[in-house]
């Protein structure tokens, strides 16, 4: 008996593998509830937790421009590092590291602190100025940003983080690995795409799909270390009207998608094979604010002044790979806060 062979045949995984996949099971949701959720009785409540992203989740946020995007991102960024408590004070957080790559260049650390700042004072309401600033700076600390400038870049970083996070990062959790926005080198990737068709000796492959490669590198840290990993995608094609209430659905432009709910089937014949696509458990759309329309004969300077202090209420569809129900989520964007989103049935 070729007991070598025996010992080859056993499948094996890393220990970090397991403690990851442990941590995932036991983590809780992502509370992202408003005065009014937490108003329901506890039976209901605790229901509705199930459908909130946790550790190990993946949660694609779609809409167009000014949708709301990268704040519902912010948002989810600021609840992953604030400490769990502050001075026996529950503040719902995770205190846990996030990993942003801001492709688009488009990160505002001012707004960020600001919503940070804001979301630490409404949960401290009786401490001093002084210690939400400490609290601030601490939590400052567990979010690290990267700005590649490509694909190629996006997904050599992505195959680099492990060892990133053993070298700087080895008493700390990655709780969110987060993208913003996964279709910033959507056009560039085609153009490269394109020119390779357009070459006679090269025979198209996925290899040469720049995509693939990040679409890898996310599947092996999600595999090894199990963070919840939320991305941004443009909202470009509208593909149906869900409701009176004009909330839509987009077309996926990436090719291949980053991510797909497990119960969706693609054709054998498909130009790309998806058996390395994450598998999505939360999708959001978001649609686009409306803007208000202001008086004809209202000065620009008055104008501007009511824009800049303007509530921005933002709407959008939830989905779920563990329910066939979508809700549907509202939350308000204000000059120096936001508030938590309510998820409705």
């Amino acid at each position: 008996m070729n007991f070598n062979k025996m010992i080859q045949d056993i499948h094996s995984e890393p220990l970090q593998t397991l403690v990851s996949t442990a941590r995932c099971e036991e983590s809780i949701p992502l509370k992202i509830y408003t005065s009014e959720t937490d108003a329901l009785d506890p039976s209901m409540r605790q229901g509705m937790s199930s459908n909130f992203p946790r550790l190990g989740d993946v949660l694609e946020i779609q809409g167009p421009p000014a949708s709301g995007k990268s704040h519902l991102l912010y948002l989810l960024m600021i609840i992953c590092i604030i400490p769990t408590t502050y001075a026996s004070t529950s503040l719902g957080g995770w205190g846990k590291v996030t990993i942003l790559y801001d492709t688009g260049a488009t990160f505002d650390l001012a707004r960020f602190k600001q919503l940070l700042t804001s979301h630490l004072t409404t949960a401290l309401k009786n401490k001093d100025s002084n210690d939400i600033q400490i609290l601030v700076k601490r939590s400052l600390q567990n979010l690290h940003i990267f700005r590649p400038s490509s694909s190629i870049q996006l997904a050599a970083t992505l195959f680099r983080l492990t060892s990133y996070h053993q070298i700087n990062l080895p008493d700390s959790e990655i709780g969110i690995l987060a993208i913003d926005s996964m279709s910033a080198f959507c056009w560039a990737d085609r153009f490269t795409a394109e020119q390779l068709r357009a070459t006679p000796t090269s025979r198209m492959n996925e290899s040469h799909n720049p995509l693939k490669h990040v679409i890898v590198a996310l599947q092996q840290f999600h595999h090894t270390h199990k963070p919840l990993i939320v991305f941004t995608n443009w909202g470009l094609t509208p593909e149906v009207i869900e409701d009176e209430r004009g909330l839509s659905s987009y077309r996926q432009h990436l090719n291949p998608p980053p991510a797909l709910f497990p119960a969706v089937e693609v054709s054998a014949t498909s130009e790309h094979s998806f058996a390395s696509a994450l598998r999505l458990t939360f999708h959001i759309t978001l649609s686009m604010a409306k803007v208000p329309q202001f008086p004809v004969d209202l000065s620009f300077t008055d104008a501007s002044s009511q824009r800049s202090s303007a509530t921005r209420q933002i709407t959008g569809i939830i989905r779920s790979a563990r329910s066939s129900q979508a809700s549907r989520i509202t939350f308000n964007i204000e000059a120096d806060h936001m508030d938590l989103p309510i998820v409705l049935s």
